[in-house]
């Protein structure tokens, strides 16, 4: 599974985000019955990045614009990252 940038983690639908926290979670299960928890870990961050959009929409709205794109022009710090 490719990982998710942050333009595409904002350019996806919220039932799509939360369908692919899903389906990442059983991969994770199987990983760690396999006893590959260093993938399990990998696909764990990936949830969290998708949590974490997620919880931004809740609470800044449904639609988040793209980084550096502010109006004042002047990106935030952790925008730039």
């Amino acid at each position: 599974m490719k990982k998710m940038n942050e333009e595409a983690l904002k350019g996806t639908a919220e039932p799509e985000l939360r369908s692919s926290v899903r389906r990442i979670e059983a991969m994770v299960q199987k990983l760690r019955k396999n006893r590959e928890n260093e993938s399990a870990k990998v696909l764990e961050e990936e949830i969290c990045y998708i949590q974490r959009e997620i919880e931004l929409r809740k609470k800044f709205g449904h639609i988040r614009a793209p980084v550096g794109d502010t109006e004042n022009g002047n990106p935030l710090k952790f925008e730039q990252s």
